[in-house]
């Protein structure tokens, strides 16, 4: 139940939206949890709806879901560890039906009160009943009682823990408190503003189930449609992306975090998804990074390692087996064989003039790394070596064999000079200080060096 005194806690338009957070210097981890109190779009005539459940009575979900099915609308549910564990049943029908989960805490107590550490297991204790029936706030937060939501610190302590959206709201209807439909519905005119996030109670002696068909009706009459809480803290390039990816259906999941600059320049945005990020740069545009290859950049430093920014989102290899995101300065190529790796430069051209996976090379099995003399590429069928003198050139097959068993760059041989090539009688490949020859009719494999 809302204490008394939000009731006169109203978020007018003027006031509050959001409060963004920090820009971190190189897409570090949000220092603090955004404050949602509407939606990023304040000039759309949409609303969110939610709902929060405490722990006395289980309201009336089916009835609840039935309504908002009947009108096409996805909201959030804020539930305490209290409520799932009560109402277990009740609990997997609302959340089947795709609508948010948002971490209201255990037991809904006064978060100013509690230290970090409490502050964290009740987090903790409200997720592990979640994840017991399968499911997960995915890092959302809303205060009970609406108890220092703006405070420094509270947002400091959740996005520590890994809660980066504090989902808030612009006005309750205070059905909780058995509010007649009539001064619902008044309060609905009144305060409903573009974005508006509209809190709502699913106990049993509320009446913001019995009221709710009015309230959709009257909100359509003022001339608002309803939009998602997971499109609600998306905007701009990033938010059409996630759009045209197919939201919280696609391969991101739901929004982790509000949106940050993605570096200190301030020409660039990012925002992290539930299993990636989607990036924005000015001259670039806006693409997806996630799962095998996202933690592969990810861990390397995304926007802050060599490779700069995304400038595809996660594409299939035209094999149709495998993944792959082009950045600035290199590639990350994934397949279920040879896992994620990185390549880039003077390799990744011999590469691509190569037929790239379908050559005869396959996938990168190794990042490209530091040889005698140069640097080297393995691929599923093959290695690529590079240096400034000799340029990028592959050796394969039995001539790879036999170089590798000399010692590689490391042998007289030295680096490739040129890719194998056909001669009378079979194949051959040269080096800076000699020549490997592989016999088609015996199998033979020679080596001849300068020496």
């Amino acid at each position: 139940m809302k204490a008394i005194s939000t009731i006169t806690a109203l978020v007018t338009a003027a006031v509050l939206a959001f409060l963004p957070l920090t820009a971190s210097a190189s897409d570090a981890s949000p220092g603090s949890a955004t404050v949602f109190t509407r939606a990023y779009d304040t000039a759309s005539k949409n609303v969110t709806l939610t709902f929060d459940a405490d722990w006395w009575s289980p309201g009336n979900p089916d009835e609840v879901l039935r309504i908002l099915r009947d009108n096409g609308i996805t909201a959030a549910f804020s539930l305490t560890g209290r409520y799932v564990e009560k109402y277990p049943d009740q609990t997997r029908t609302l959340l089947a039906a795709g609508h948010k989960l948002i971490n209201h805490s255990y037991d809904h107590p006064y978060f100013t009160q509690l230290s970090q550490a409490e502050r964290w297991a009740e987090l903790d204790r409200a997720e592990a009943a979640f994840n017991r029936l399968g499911y997960t706030s995915g890092g959302w937060f809303r205060a009970p009682y609406r108890d220092g939501y703006q405070d420094a610190g509270l947002n400091r302590d959740l996005a520590a823990h890994g809660y980066y959206v504090n989902f808030d709201w612009t006005f309750d209807t205070t059905g909780y408190t058995g509010a007649s439909t009539d001064t619902i519905l008044a309060r609905v005119r009144q305060y409903t503003v573009p974005g508006a996030t509209i809190v709502m109670h699913l106990s049993s002696d509320s009446t913001d189930t019995a009221a709710l068909p009015s309230i959709i009706s009257t909100l359509r009459g003022m001339g608002y449609g309803f939009t998602d809480p997971y499109r609600a803290v998306t905007q701009g390039l990033i938010g059409a992306k996630y759009a045209a990816l197919g939201a919280q259906h696609s391969a991101l999941g739901a929004p982790r975090s509000g949106e940050m600059a993605a570096t200190a320049a301030g020409t660039s945005a990012v925002q992290w998804f539930g299993t990636g990020r989607i990036y924005w740069r000015n001259n670039l545009g806006a693409f997806e990074v996630h799962g095998a290859i996202g933690d592969r950049y990810f861990g390397m430093g995304s926007v802050s390692s060599f490779l700069g920014y995304p400038k595809t989102d996660e594409t299939v290899t035209p094999d149709g087996v495998g993944r792959f995101n082009h950045f600035e300065s290199g590639s990350i190529y994934w397949s279920p064989a040879s896992g994620a790796q990185l390549v880039y430069g003077a390799i990744r051209d011999k590469w691509s003039a190569l037929g790239w996976e379908r050559g005869f090379l396959g996938y990168p099995v190794s990042d490209e790394v530091g040889v005698t003399g140069g640097r080297a590429s393995q691929f599923q069928g093959g290695n690529v070596y590079w240096s400034t003198a000799t340029a990028a050139h592959e050796v394969h097959g039995a001539i790879l064999a036999r170089y590798l068993q000399l010692g590689g760059t490391a042998s007289t041989l030295g680096l490739p000079v040129g890719d194998e090539h056909d001669i009378d009688g079979g194949r051959s490949s040269d080096f800076q200080h000699g020549t490997i020859t592989w016999n088609a009719t015996t199998g033979a494999v020679t080596v001849a060096t300068d020496n």
